[in-house]
């Protein structure tokens, strides 16, 4: 885990839920869906509101606000509400820890 910064133990994170940590400063959105965990940024792009809480499924995240969504892969966002993507991150998990790599 060189380059990436341990942030939450996986066990931590149930599947269909996610946990905002900050990293180095920054506000970042851990998302567990299918198996498989996701960073991305903690603000939707529509109104800057928090992610937190918002719906986990089939891959995607629905701001608990107004409900758009992002592809947690991609970051890009599905439907009318926003054109601009989250940022997203690259995450390792090593024995049992999820780390965050910021670029």
């Amino acid at each position: 885990m060189s380059d990436y910064i341990p942030v939450l133990e996986l066990a931590a994170l149930a599947p269909d839920s996610s946990a905002l940590v900050t990293v180095q400063g920054c506000e970042v959105l851990l998302c567990h869906s299918g198996g498989e965990v996701f960073a991305v940024g903690g603000r939707c792009t529509h109104q800057q509101e928090p992610l937190v809480g918002g719906r986990i499924r089939r891959g995607h995240i629905s701001c608990p606000l107004h409900g758009a969504r992002f592809n947690l892969r991609t970051g890009e966002p599905v439907g009318q509400l926003t054109r601009i993507p989250l940022s997203t991150y690259q995450v390792q998990v090593e024995s049992g820890m999820i780390g965050v790599k910021l670029d």
